[in-house]
């Protein structure tokens, strides 16, 4: 009686004891994936560049795809040069040639692109890719927080593609103006807007 009283206690406690060993594998499993998905997540910091001096937007974009391990894969940006030699440009070509170009949903750190917004092409009709910045954020209400140059300095402008012909709704800025001495609706961010250089990685961007 007393040693199948034993079996039976050895069964029931090494049954448990097999349940907690099961438990405890799978939360090593479950901390080793949530390691891993650290491991993999990266830390776009724009912030930083906010208020610095930049030659122009696409030497912005340049300084921070080297300073952040090629993050915009721009390495083989050579052969995609168009006649007029604007970098912009040819990272718009680059990422058109990926299918990475998307019009409707940005996400942080997205690269995003405007036309003709230089002196000598804003009037015209072809489509020129003349600025680009990098997206920071995405506001409740639809307004993208871009980083960009601007003049030489380095800047945060908003763009709201919900609201395009609007500057301002109850005097929130919605939509920044992106052409010098140019104050009318086709001056804005969401009327020159091209598209966004949809980014290949998971990061976070502050």
């Amino acid at each position: 009686m007393r040693v199948a009283i034993l079996f039976v206690f050895a069964v029931i406690f090494s049954g448990c004891g097999s349940k907690i060993l099961e438990q405890n594998a799978l939360n090593s499993t479950h901390i080793n994936i949530e390691n891993s998905i650290k491991k993999s997540e990266y830390t776009l910091n724009l912030s930083k560049y906010v208020g610095k001096k930049s030659a122009d937007c696409s030497s912005l974009v340049t300084t921070i795809n080297r300073k952040n391990n090629n993050i915009y894969s721009l390495s083989d940006l050579s052969s995609h040069y168009s006649k007029d030699g604007r970098r912009s440009q040819a990272i718009y070509n680059l990422y058109k040639s990926k299918n990475q170009i998307n019009y409707q949903n940005a996400s942080p750190g997205d690269l995003i692109f405007f036309n003709n917004t230089t002196k000598s092409t804003k009037n015209k009709t072809s489509h020129n890719i003349t600025h680009i910045g990098v997206v920071k954020k995405i506001k409740d209400d639809g307004t993208i927080v871009f980083l960009h140059n601007l003049r030489g300095k380095n800047i945060l402008s908003v763009m709201n593609l919900n609201h395009k012909n609007s500057h301002q709704i109850d005097g929130k800025k919605v939509n920044a103006y992106i052409i010098s001495n140019c104050k009318n609706i086709n001056c804005l961010v969401s009327n020159r807007f091209s598209g966004f250089g949809k980014i290949s990685q998971d990061i976070a961007v502050k």
